[in-house]
């Protein structure tokens, strides 16, 4: 059956208007997430029971982690305020909690302060083959959605929750939030990075992120029609460089499920990370790309991508971004 989870991802891959034409841009790590695909995470259980939530502080060098069943545990963290805005972040397919796309995103938050910040540490369920992992998705999301509810009940506000996943991470964040609602909480900001395509758009296998999970959600795309969704799925979509791939500074040919080759997807929580500790991503309401840049938006008001969204934005926003770090262009990136 993992045999099939690669299929499955190259088929939808060459199926889904994102053809990319291969070459030999290869690096020593190349293919470790393909490799991630018939592997376990590493010591974990591939149960909802061995779900982790980890909690990260500036005064500790190493997170608090607590298993699902036991997430109340984190209130008596003298480190966690019910207070403050609390973050959860959810990884995306086969990521750890020490990898790049999840440090980076944890340290801005860190940096920005203020915030009650949560990892979903699902690696054990995100491991193995794609297609199961995406049918059984929602059923995970229910489990941790009634976690989050044995968490508000026992004192944390409903309205200083904030959930944020990348790729998988955002369906499975949707699905929390649903569950939330179910029982009459409805989730303040939901925000999907790049939500993952294939298997989603159509439903074949699990419903997708919608505008309906929460009071507002923000979308930011990256790799329309490649690993992320090309679909109009929130309130407020922001589609930075037309929102698909080859973003600025991604090799123009790669070989197809390497790391070089996720560039443009990872694009995404790269820009969340940056809009935690800059106000550089300014954005325009536009039709589509090719109007926003023969400057026939230049009247609509200039908006922020990113966690300074205004929750009350709707419609498909655009803006250009720089090549390398920092990626936001402030005003040039709206004009």
């Amino acid at each position: 059956m993992k045999w099939f989870s690669v299929v499955f991802i190259v088929f939808a891959v060459l199926t889904c208007e994102c053809q990319r034409p291969a070459s030999l841009p290869l690096s020593r790590g190349s293919f470790k997430q393909f490799v991630r695909g018939f592997t376990s995470a590493p010591g974990r259980m591939p149960v909802v029971a061995d779900v982790i939530i980890r909690h990260y502080s500036s005064n500790q060098t190493k997170p608090t982690s607590y298993r699902i069943g036991s997430i109340n545990s984190v209130l008596s963290d003298p480190d966690f305020d019910v207070e403050k805005p609390t973050v959860l972040y959810a990884h995306g397919y086969v990521e750890l909690s020490t990898d790049e796309s999840i440090m980076t995103v944890i340290n801005a938050y860190l940096q920005r302060g203020g915030y009650n910040v949560l990892l979903l540490d699902w690696s054990n369920l995100a491991f193995g083959n794609y297609a199961i992992i995406v049918k059984t998705l929602p059923i995970a999301g229910e489990a941790i959605g009634r976690a989050l509810l044995k968490l508000v009940k026992s004192g944390l506000p409903v309205n200083n929750l904030h959930l944020v996943g990348h790729s998988l991470g955002s369906h499975l964040s949707a699905y929390a939030a649903r569950s939330l609602s179910s029982k009459g909480f409805t989730v303040p900001r939901l925000t999907g990075l790049d939500p993952a395509y294939p298997g989603f758009y159509p439903a074949l296998l699990a419903p997708p992120i919608s505008s309906s999970d929460a009071e507002f959600v923000d979308i930011i795309h990256t790799d329309g029609g490649g690993f992320g969704t090309p679909e109009r799925t929130g309130h407020a979509d922001f589609w930075p460089n037309g929102g698909q791939a080859k973003q600025p500074g991604c090799l123009s040919a790669t070989v197809p499920l390497t790391i070089e080759d996720f560039c443009s997807h990872w694009r995404s929580w790269r820009f969340w990370a940056e809009s935690l500790t800059s106000d550089a991503f300014l954005a325009r309401k536009c039709k589509d790309y090719d109007t926003f840049l023969r400057g026939q938006c230049s009247e609509e008001p200039v908006v922020f991508m990113g966690i300074k969204a205004s929750p009350d934005l709707r419609g498909n926003f655009y803006l250009r971004t720089g090549a390398k770090s920092p990626y936001g262009l402030d005003k040039i990136g709206a004009s």
